[in-house]
């Protein structure tokens, strides 16, 4: 018997990968017109690759743990505080990378943005813990839909900066 929400999330790794690619091929032609590797272009790309494959990585743990015979609900759950804790570790860590890249502030959008992720993987965290309700695939496959669209978000802002960065150095 498939999973519930299977199908859906097999979609979205789908995208999310092609996210991934798309973020990396970006600098590649940015090097190919003669533009340098700065610091803030691999904290760049290493951040949207990272964000991708954690979106990928999340929509693809629960049919593999689906493959081991557990029920849904624990499906759901494992898969929920798993992905909780690594969303948690990349909105901790991301502050103090973007800080050594670029030597800036944090700027406002980035801090509303890592607000919505903090929100999102609480609410992974409720749905692995299991309350009010037993964990189900709609709130799953939703905060991991959020967190595409957040680092789509993201990735958006952060390119005007370095597409700025390249047509001020021309």
């Amino acid at each position: 018997m498939e999973l519930p929400g299977s199908i859906y999330l097999y979609a979205l790794a789908t995208v999310s990968i092609t996210f991934v690619g798309f973020s990396a091929i970006l600098l590649i032609f940015r090097q190919a017109i003669g533009g340098a590797m700065t610091r803030y272009d691999t904290y760049f790309m290493l951040s949207f690759i990272k964000s991708g494959f954690i979106v990928t990585a999340g929509s693809l743990l629960p049919p593999v743990l689906a493959l081991y015979g557990l029920s849904p609900s624990a499906v759901w759950r494992v898969s929920s505080v798993t992905m909780a804790i690594a969303v948690f570790m990349f909105v901790v860590t991301l502050p103090g990378r973007r800080r050594a890249a670029s030597r800036q502030r944090i700027p406002m959008y980035i801090l509303i943005l890592l607000f919505v992720q903090v929100l999102i993987a609480s609410y992974l965290l409720i749905n692995g813990i299991g309350g009010p309700i037993e964990p189900r695939a709609a709130p799953y496959a939703a905060a991991m839909t959020g967190l595409l669209f957040t680092y789509g978000i993201a990735y958006l802002r952060a390119l005007a900066t370095v597409l700025g960065e390249s047509e001020r150095s021309m």
